[in-house]
């Protein structure tokens, strides 16, 4: 069935009706897709703007300004986003022949059919065609369109996507307003030119909370006024109620800014620390941002220490004069009086010092200042120059047993107080105990025989006074004695005063500490410690030597540390000198080896100053090392004098020497002024070349020990000093010569040295062996005494 006939064509007079109602199907499709595109991009702007209004003035509470340039901003840019892709969009919505294009596009097979088609029914034709090929071309287009699917030409799936999207943003837009009517209707209200306020999801409030201040004055909602002395630090809460913000911030008038992190809970917290000028601020967070309340801070200037004076009045057994301090910490005695004047500024202010560490509070009296000291010869220092008017102060006084720190709390007129007050101390140095030093006997344990005695000297120092010194005679196992107080007073004995002096010049300068000085030397027989009764043997004693100072009102007592004294027999007594001089005679022989070395040393670097190249001794440093080894021997030598000495001073204290009378009175009398604890060789040479002239007696014992100990000094302090003092001499010779003849010298003393250690070998043996024949004979002697009584014993029973 043929297609019912169409209206000719007004120009060629050929109908195509299936052409047109294709291209205008098409055309209106396109129409629809670019409103669908338009309408979908303008509702999307619309929707996505509206949203960003919405949320910035629900968030940040946007201005009246701001809000009229969104509501603009909203108006205009839908309208151009529909000009741009609606209105002109469809402007270029194309003809039939560009319809025709854009079917044969989609339909490549066509070849241009369908443009060929309008165009030659709209008389487009060149002419002298024949209507026979037009009508051809005509049909075949006609029969093609009737079959054409549009979809092919056509994307109809984009422009849903985009009026999709806009729906969606504006849905979207219009649902979050819908979630909070009342936010909604309050943003409605804002755009349309209102100033209702947003619902307030955050409110912060501010407090100063300054202890003692007068500040917080004038206090309201919108502002609070701070007054405060400078350098005071301002604490800063700021507490949120409603919806907790994860920070505020401080805005300052000057720009600055500080944010608050969240402390505990609501509450955020800072510090303004030594405010030195006045400052305002308003606190934001959250959607608070009012600025309220605003804080002024005021900053006035406190009260202060102008001046500072303590009066110094120490005790009166110190002897120490009066003085003033100022502006100082001060160190005093205990028990002295100070009165601590304090100058403040302004002058009418008041307070009070607390001193640490008890936390006490003591209020300030008003006093006159001290004026400047005067100043010339023969002011005092602790009285003002007169000069002027006294000022008018502040004081306290108090009697200093401890140390202590204070700090003055001023507060002036106004109710203003020191923000810093600062902190002085006071140190407190105690009265020490006397300190005691048992010069003699040198030896924490000592022995003796019945018939024995001890040398005691004993130095007493304190820093103030002396009243006295005494011995302290007790049994090692005693117990410590109480007084009725439970004070410990010391172990009960017998007790001796003690003559006593300051000490010989030859003693040495006291410390700069110690203004009084003791020195006591006695000579203890050992009857007089047992309160005139029998020593015993094997009776232990303990000595203490005890010193008082003059503190007031209770004095103080200082002891030595404790000596005992063992009371032994006289075998036992010579058998522990004879194993001392057996141990000195080992310290001999290794000294004699130790000198023989050094003296081939020097013998060789002589040899080598006398060789062809006598620089290679100087140059190897050989003379160094020699002078080191001798200061070696010398060390050693005065070690072994010291040693010999200590047995021979035992010997002669013990009396075991009969003849050894004069010889004791001398030693005794030698020491008693010796107030140290060095070994003083002198003492021993000029006893040593006494018993050699036999000026002391003939003591035996005694008199052997002092000789050895005479031959150990001059190895010490003779060869042994000078041969050390000639190799330095060759050391710091500039010239071989002078060098030369001082290592000649330093092998000729060297060399005299080692005989006397020879000779002294041989005295040390030939005493043991006089002690072991002694000791032969006294078991003999003891034997026979032994048989003598059992013999008359048997007689008598018989």
């Amino acid at each position: 069935m043929s297609p019912s006939p169409a209206a000719p064509h007004p120009s060629t007079g050929r109908a195509t009706p299936d052409l047109d109602r294709l291209l205008a199907r098409l055309r209106r499709r396109l129409v629809g897709q670019v409103w669908l595109h338009g309408a979908g991009r303008t509702l999307f702007c619309a929707g996505a703007w509206l949203l960003y209004m919405f949320l910035a003035d629900w968030s940040m509470h946007l201005p009246a300004g701001v809000r009229a340039v969104h509501l603009g901003v909203l108006i205009a840019l839908p309208l151009a986003v529909a000009y741009r892709e609606l209105y002109r969009r469809l402007a270029w919505v194309p003809g039939r022949a560009g319809l025709a294009v854009l079917v044969e596009r989609a339909h490549p097979d066509l070849h241009e059919l369908l443009v060929s088609a309008v165009q030659l029914g709209a008389g487009g034709g060149c002419q002298g065609d024949s209507d026979e090929l037009i009508g051809r071309v005509l049909r075949e287009a006609e029969q093609r369109a009737a079959t054409l699917d549009l979809e092919r030409a056509l994307e109809p799936a984009r422009p849903r996507r985009t009026f999709a999207a806009g729906f969606l943003g504006t849905a979207l837009a219009a649902a979050v307003m819908a979630l909070d009517p009342a936010a909604a209707r309050t943003f409605l209200e804002r755009i349309a030119g209102g100033a209702t306020p947003w619902p307030q999801r955050t409110h912060l409030t501010v407090e100063i909370p300054i202890a003692g201040a007068p500040g917080q004055a004038d206090s309201s909602p919108e502002e609070i006024r701070v007054r405060v002395a400078r350098g005071t630090d301002v604490p800063v809460v700021v507490r949120a109620a409603g919806l907790v913000p994860d920070d505020v911030t401080l805005h300052f008038e000057s720009g600055n800014k500080t944010v608050l992190a969240a402390g505990s809970g609501r509450t955020f917290r800072t510090l303004l620390r030594s405010r030195q000028e006045d400052c305002v601020f308003h606190v934001t967070g959250g959607d608070d941002r009012d600025g309220l309340p605003r804080v002024t801070i005021t900053v006035l200037q406190p009260p202060d220490v102008a001046g500072l004076a303590l009066r110094v009045e120490p005790p009166a057994y110190s002897g120490l004069p009066a003085r003033l301090e100022r502006d100082r910490d001060v160190e005093v005695l205990a028990g002295s009086r100070v009165t601590v004047h304090v100058l403040p500024d302004p002058p009418e202010a008041t307070g009070a010092v607390r001193l640490l560490p008890e936390d006490r509070l003591i209020a300030l009296e008003p006093r006159p200042f001290p004026p400047p000291a005067a100043q010339g010869p023969g002011a005092d220092p602790a009285q003002g120059s007169g000069r002027g008017a006294a000022l008018a102060g502040l004081a306290f006084e108090l009697v200093a047993q401890a140390s202590l720190r204070y700090r003055f709390e001023l507060e002036d007129a106004t109710g203003l107080s020191n923000p810093d007050p600062g902190l002085f101390a006071i140190h407190v140095r105690a009265d020490r105990e006397p300190a005691v030093e048992l010069v003699a006997p040198g030896r924490a344990e000592v022995e003796t025989v019945v018939a024995g005695a001890l040398p005691l000297r004993a130095l007493a120092s304190d820093d103030f006074g002396l009243t006295g010194m005494t011995l302290s005679v007790a049994p090692p196992d005693a117990p410590d004695a109480n007084d009725a107080s439970g004070a410990a007073v010391g172990r009960p004995g017998l007790v001796l005063e003690l003559e006593w002096s300051e000490p010989p010049a030859d003693g040495g300068p006291a410390p700069a500490d110690v203004r009084a000085r003791g020195f006591a030397a006695r000579r203890l027989e050992l009857a007089d410690l047992l309160g005139g009764a029998q020593p015993l043997e094997g009776q232990l004693l303990t000595l203490t030597v005890e010193a008082d100072d003059n503190r007031q009102p209770a004095a103080q007592r200082g002891s030595s540390a404790p000596i005992r004294v063992r009371v032994v027999s006289a075998d036992e007594y010579l058998r522990r000198v004879q194993d001392r001089l057996a141990r000195a005679r080992g310290q001999v022989g290794s000294l004699g080896e130790l000198m023989r070395e050094k003296h081939d040393r020097a013998l060789e670097l002589l040899a080598a100053l006398e060789s062809d190249q006598p620089g290679s001794a100087v140059d190897a440093d050989g003379i160094a090392l020699a002078l080191t080894g001798q200061r070696r021997v010398h060390g050693d030598a005065r070690a072994l004098s010291r040693e010999l000495a200590a047995v021979a001073e035992g010997m002669i204290y013990s009396r075991l020497d009969e003849r050894a009378g004069a010889l004791l009175e001398e030693l005794d009398r030698r020491q008693s002024t010796l107030s140290d604890r060095r070994f003083h060789a002198q003492v021993w040479s000029g006893l040593a070349g006494l018993v050699r002239e036999k000026q002391l007696g003939d003591p035996a014992f005694a008199g052997r020990l002092v000789e050895i100990v005479g031959l150990a000094l001059e190895i010490s302090e003779g060869d042994a000093a000078s041969a050390a003092e000639e190799l330095r001499r060759a050391q710091d010779a500039l010239e071989l010569s002078g060098a030369h003849a001082a290592l000649s010298e330093a092998v000729r003393l060297q060399a005299a040295g080692l005989a006397r250690a020879e000779r002294l070998l041989e005295l040390l043996a030939e005493w043991d062996n006089f002690q072991s024949v002694l000791a032969l004979t006294r078991d003999i002697l003891n034997r026979q005494r032994t048989l003598l009584e059992r013999t008359r014993q048997y007689a008598k029973d018989n």
